[in-house]
């Protein structure tokens, strides 16, 4: 008779549904295959299984005591039998005849034991982290969760974002006003692979402070390459832009944002960006001129258009925090009490207005291929907008707290993370949540899609990066149905019934060194090998994936 770690983590799930425990159920239920396990044995297993189990195993340590070494049975102790016939003493038993086990290799505490290796120098088996983890055969090991793998330092950076078109070239922003463009080159060695960063040139803002911020440093805040991947526009905190070419040359000089930049995006066709600063100030640049060809101050006590030299909106609540093209003449920025207001390049007035959200806009991003726009927001919703509609076709409700990140999915989802510490994806044919993943309520800073829409990047409070695979999410609901505290409800649903989700493989995770270490920002280079990573307290690094 055995019991595997998959069976013992489903009747411990079954053990939280009889006890009424649904948020640990839930826990656990998107860390392990327990669904598999249910649709198979549901109807073979009797309530109360898990504690019966462990009766069981009570009365067969208490057994094995009560034979000798030579097989004769000792005489019965009643007072024993009813005082100590329990769980401690079955385990003070149980300790007595096995020695404990080593805490050592992949079990050891931090600074528990040295390298892997036990008193004898051999190395533990399980303790073997990077060289399984590299391994080929490691995708095929259901339920394997990689520990990926530091291969460079970069500097003390704020800010990253990988070439579109090449896969090893990285521009990254620090926090002395001076951004970076180098490449990640792996190169052969003796001792085996070496990977090198080569700087090719530094993107370089004069140390000017922001009078109207009341800044003492000025970071670059913002990074966006062009679509071609042949020139970037660096934006840095006193609100200055400059348009580098991809060999780091200066282009233009952008100067009319006086507070920090948060947004930049360029138009398919690279003639034309937008950008976005905290004070709510939106301006439309005309590349090839430098010239601005529209600026919007769009303010929450107003909700009308005004221009600088008339309004001020420093101490104003943010409107949003990101700018998105939907055309290549047309565009959307966030507007007051959670509006979104689409513009054309060739009209000052705003030619459409998208009402549904409560809270600051903290996601705008266009599918070209389904024409939809999807919107997420403070208000913990995400929207999405068909062109020509004023108002959503599908809002999704679930998330207690800000959403930091949401992109698309393929045409049909979308994946969402926020402060709550939940990842999310939706369904829009289904118009409900399909898959959920919960880390113990941590909260997320960022979110990140690689371009090949596999994976799915999250930074933590606690400064871990966990990888999330999407290859392995089913595109359809599971046909059973079952009472839950968190579910995916659509606000168009009414059904009593609230669906589980699937839970999201976690394919790989990397934990920073530093204590209290947060993380700024996450890239993925184009081919989805290499993440860079942006934290609070130490250097920046790129993990390979």
């Amino acid at each position: 008779m055995s019991v595997t770690s998959e069976e013992l983590n489903y009747l411990i799930w079954r053990y939280f549904q009889e006890m009424g425990h649904e948020v640990s159920a839930l826990a656990l239920q998107d860390e392990t295959r327990v669904l598999d396990f249910d649709e198979k044995y549901k109807e073979h297993i009797p309530i109360g299984t898990l504690v019966n189990l462990v009766q069981r195993g009570i009365l067969y340590t208490e057994s094995e005591f009560l034979v000798d070494n030579k097989g004769d049975i000792s005489s019965l102790d009643e007072q024993h039998l009813s005082e100590d016939f329990n769980l401690v003493q079955a385990l003070q038993v149980d300790k007595e005849k096995f020695p404990e086990i080593s805490n050592e290799g992949r079990f050891a505490l931090e600074n528990n034991s040295e390298n892997g290796k036990d008193d004898s120098g051999t190395t533990d088996r399980l303790s073997l982290g990077s060289d399984v983890t590299s391994s080929s055969t490691s995708d095929s090991l259901d339920g394997f969760v990689k520990t990926l793998k530091e291969i460079t330092k970069l500097d003390n950076i704020v800010s990253s974002i990988w070439n579109p078109l090449n896969a090893s070239i990285l521009a990254y922003g620090e926090k002395d006003s001076v951004a970076r463009l180098t490449q990640i080159i792996e190169t052969e060695r003796e001792e085996g692979k070496h990977w090198e960063t080569r700087v090719i040139a530094e993107l370089r803002h004069p140390f000017a402070l922001s009078a109207s911020s009341g800044k003492t440093t000025n970071q670059v805040t913002c990074l966006a390459w062009s679509n071609d991947g042949n020139s970037i526009v660096t934006g840095v905190e006193n609100g200055e832009l400059r348009l580098w070419n991809k060999a780091g040359a200066l282009q233009n000089v952008l100067n009319f944002h006086r507070s920090p930049i948060v947004s930049i995006k360029w138009n398919k066709d690279g003639t034309h960006f937008i950008s976005m600063d905290v004070e709510n100030v939106t301006i439309l640049w005309n590349v090839l001129s430098g010239t601005v060809m529209q600026h919007f101050e769009l303010k929450e006590n107003r909700g009308s258009s005004a221009t600088a030299e008339n309004s001020n909106n420093s101490g104003e609540d943010s409107l949003g925090v990101d700018v998105e093209w939907v055309d290549d003449d047309k565009f959307v920025i966030p507007g007051p009490k959670g509006a979104i207001f689409v513009y054309q390049i060739t009209e000052k007035a705003p030619i459409g207005k998208l009402i549904g959200h409560h809270g600051s806009i903290s996601v705008l991003e266009f599918n070209n291929t389904n024409k939809l726009l999807l919107s997420a927001s403070d208000d913990g919703t995400l929207r999405i907008w068909h062109g020509g509609n004023g108002n959503s076709q599908n809002c999704f409700y679930g998330h207690s707290q800000s959403i930091v990140s949401a992109s698309w999915v393929g045409d049909d989802k979308v994946i969402s993370c926020s402060m709550d510490g939940s990842v999310r994806i939706w369904s829009l044919e289904q118009n409900t949540l399909l898959a959920l993943s919960i880390m113990d309520g941590i909260p997320i800073f960022v979110g990140r899609l690689s371009q090949d829409g596999e994976k799915y990047a999250v930074a933590f409070m606690d400064g871990q990066v966990n990888v999330y695979d999407l290859k392995k999410i089913n595109s359809k609901l599971p046909n059973h149905k079952q009472q839950s505290l968190y579910g995916g409800n659509s606000c168009t649903t009414t059904s009593s019934s609230i669906t589980i989700p699937q839970p999201i493989p976690l394919y790989a995770s990397y934990q920073s060194n530093q204590d209290n270490d947060c993380v700024f920002d996450l890239s993925w280079n184009q081919t989805g090998d290499k993440i860079s990573v942006a934290y609070s307290l130490e250097e920046g690094s790129v993990v390979a994936i």
